[in-house]
C-alpha cells in the first residue's frame, strides 16, 4: 500500500525543496527569489513556463488520486501481472530518489546562478564546477529521472505521455538557455559546451 504514497511524496519533496526552500536560499543569500517564470523571453517562453505548470498540476492532480482514491487511476494493461509489480515500485522509487538527490546538489551548485527560467539581466558568472564539469544541465537531467521513476510508480498512459512531454520541453528549454548562455558568455561558454555533454557525460557535447 505505501507504493501508492509515493509518487505524491516524491512530487511534494520536489516543490518543497527545489522550489520553496531553494528560492528562500537564493533570497537570504543573494537578495533575489530566482523564480522568472512568465517574466522572461517572449511568447515561446510563457508557452513553455505555461506547459510546465500544467504538466506539473496534472502529474500532482494524478498523484493524490493514486494515493487517497487508488481506483480511480487506471494502470496499463498487463502490469498486474507478474514480474512486474514487483519490479517497478522500488525501481521508481530508486530513480525519483536519485533524481531529487541529483537535482538538489546541482541547484545548490550553482550558488547565485541558480534560477527558474531565464534572467537576462543577470549575469552572475558561468558555472562550470561540481557537477557542471560532467553535465551542463544536470538540473534538468534530476528532473527527467524524478518523472520517469513517477512514470514507473505510476504506471498510466498519462504518466508516459507527460515523461515524453517533459522530455521535449526539457530538450526546447535547453537549446533556449543555451542560446541565451552563448549570447552572454560568448567563447567562454562555447568552449564549456565543446567539453561538456549536455545531459548525459560524453553525449550532446557541441562542435
Amino acid at each position: 500500500m505505501i507504493w501508492r504514497f509515493l509518487p505524491l511524496a516524491g512530487l511534494s519533496l520536489l516543490f518543497l525543496i527545489a522550489v520553496v526552500w531553494r528560492a528562500w536560499l537564493q533570497r537570504r543569500r543573494h537578495g533575489v527569489w530566482g523564480i522568472m517564470l512568465f517574466r522572461s523571453g517572449g511568447p515561446g517562453q510563457w508557452l513553455r513556463d505555461g506547459v510546465l505548470v500544467l504538466a506539473g498540476g496534472l502529474l500532482g492532480y494524478q498523484a493524490v488520486m493514486a494515493a487517497f482514491w487508488p481506483r480511480s487511476v487506471a494502470l496499463l494493461a498487463g502490469l498486474h501481472e507478474s514480474p512486474w509489480p514487483w519490479i517497478l515500485p522500488p525501481a521508481g522509487a530508486l530513480v525519483m530518489v536519485t533524481g531529487l538527490a541529483l537535482l538538489v546538489a546541482a541547484q545548490i551548485g550553482l550558488g547565485a546562478a541558480w534560477r527558474i527560467g531565464i534572467d537576462e539581466d543577470a549575469r552572475p558568472g558561468l558555472v562550470t564546477s561540481g557537477l557542471y564539469r560532467y553535465c551542463r544541465n544536470p538540473i534538468f537531467l534530476g528532473l527527467l529521472l524524478i518523472v520517469a521513476g513517477y512514470a514507473a510508480l505510476l504506471p498510466s498512459w498519462l504518466s508516459l505521455i507527460l515523461l515524453v512531454g517533459f522530455y521535449v520541453g526539457v530538450r526546447l528549454q535547453i537549446a533556449t538557455e543555451e542560446a541565451w548562455l552563448a549570447r552572454i558568455y560568448g567563447a567562454a561558454y562555447r568552449d564549456y559546451a565543446r567539453r561538456v555533454g549536455r545531459l548525459v557525460p560524453g553525449l550532446g557535447k557541441s562542435r
